[in-house]
């Protein structure tokens, strides 16, 4: 009998011993301190996420593919709209080229091709509970191959996401990242340029059509002349600047004010009817 009770003895301690080992209890595995999970439960939904990611990874290059608009609306989170939505008017209000060159989705400067396909897509980072992801891929198309990657989030029910890291060979030939949620914020932090005024002196050039048939020269004194490419034959102008606004009006001549906008994104000058003038850079 005290056998037996010795031998009952051990055999308890041994599965105690082997069940706190394993961080088993009640069919429940830990995965740390204070934190139980069922082990069944944990894979289903952790593949269920996956499926879903992937999923919208392919279905928002087959519409980009198509050149569809609405892919922030369908696909971003609100953080990332919010960022783009604030980036774009702040842009709004700069001489020059904005933040974005490109369409950030796809690195394509011009339309996007119909041959686009998201490769090699991996999980590098999943945590459901949380609602956050990172999944890398290679975007594919017959006009550039580039390695980009998304970090999720877990919203209203939905996985969306809510940045982009790209990659690019650095200067020392090895890949670096380039976040562009975080460069977004160092860019809306950056005060604003104050647009240059225009003057005699910053508008003075030479402007021609888009044919390269007809040429205006503004000079800094505020006069201006207007010809034929070729031809010895001009016509003489004195000119004003209202903001953005240059008016040319003929010398010696009764007639209305011809009137241009001046646009500095362009470097162009336009008036109602349509005719544009491009400045000419002279090196």
């Amino acid at each position: 009998m005290k056998k037996m009770t010795i031998m009952m003895v051990v055999a308890v301690v041994l599965v105690a011993t082997v069940l706190v080992g394993c961080k088993y209890i009640r069919g429940q595995i830990l995965d740390g301190p204070g934190m139980e999970r069922d082990s069944t439960d944990i894979d289903s939904t952790a593949i269920l996420a996956q499926e879903e990611m992937t999923g919208l990874i392919k279905e928002l290059y087959a519409a980009a593919a198509k050149n569809e608009g609405d892919i922030d609306l369908l696909y971003a989170c609100q953080v990332w709209r919010k960022m783009v939505a604030a980036v774009e008017e702040k842009d709004s209000h700069v001489a020059e080229i904005g933040f974005f060159n490109d369409d950030y989705w796809t690195q394509m400067q011009d339309s996007n091709p119909d041959d686009l396909e998201a490769r090699d897509i991996r999980f590098e980072q999943l945590d459901v509970e949380k609602g956050t992801a990172t999944v890398s891929f290679i975007l594919h198309s017959s006009i550039q191959t580039v390695h980009q990657k998304f970090e999720f989030c877990h919203e209203d029910g939905n996985w969306r996401v809510h940045n982009i890291i790209r990659y690019f060979n650095g200067p020392d030939g090895k890949e670096e990242e380039s976040n562009l949620l975080e460069a977004m914020r160092s860019y809306l932090d950056e005060p604003l340029e104050e647009a240059q005024e225009l003057t005699f002196s910053n508008m003075a050039g030479i402007y021609d059509d888009e044919k390269q048939e007809s040429r205006f020269c503004l000079n800094e004194d505020g006069t201006a002349t207007w010809g034929m490419i070729g031809s010895l034959n001009y016509t003489e102008y004195t000119y004003t600047i209202n903001g953005n606004t240059i008016c040319l009006k003929p010398k010696g001549v009764e007639s209305e004010d011809d009137c241009y906008e001046y646009d500095e994104n362009t470097r162009t000058l336009k008036n109602e009817q349509g005719a544009v003038y491009y400045r000419q850079v002279v090196e």
